[in-house]
């Protein structure tokens, strides 16, 4: 019997980042309107899991699981992840999970750095 899995730690907007500088100006790359809207679950990053994405050069600053649910299939490692607290990300890995129910996803983010 699988766990059944919440999700009460807040909601994930996710975007796709355009380009809104105008013709012939250096590209500036923003976000406008969500595509999909998620509540979401915190996760705790272990060392093990800390330990393989350094060993692959990748680094996660939050982890979250989320429902499986029409439009996930847009989430790639282009996406924005804006949480409700404002903080920025980009999504670095996306693994399914089975094991739980509802069918569900965990998403790696990176924090975005500011423009300086």
């Amino acid at each position: 019997m699988k766990k059944y899995q919440t999700f009460n730690t807040g909601l994930a907007r996710f975007y796709t980042p355009v380009n809104i500088a105008g013709s012939g100006e250096r590209p500036v790359e923003d976000i406008t309107d969500p595509f999909l809207t998620l509540r979401y679950e915190a996760r705790t990053i272990g060392t093990r899991r800390m330990a393989a994405l350094a060993d692959l050069g990748e680094r996660a600053d939050r982890l979250i699981r989320v429902p499986g649910a029409a439009g996930m299939n847009r989430i790639n490692t282009q996406t924005v992840c804006v949480t409700e607290d404002g903080e920025r990300y980009t999504v670095t890995r996306i693994l399914g999970v089975m094991s739980v129910a509802p069918t569900s996803a965990d998403i790696y983010l990176e924090r975005m750095e500011l423009p300086e």
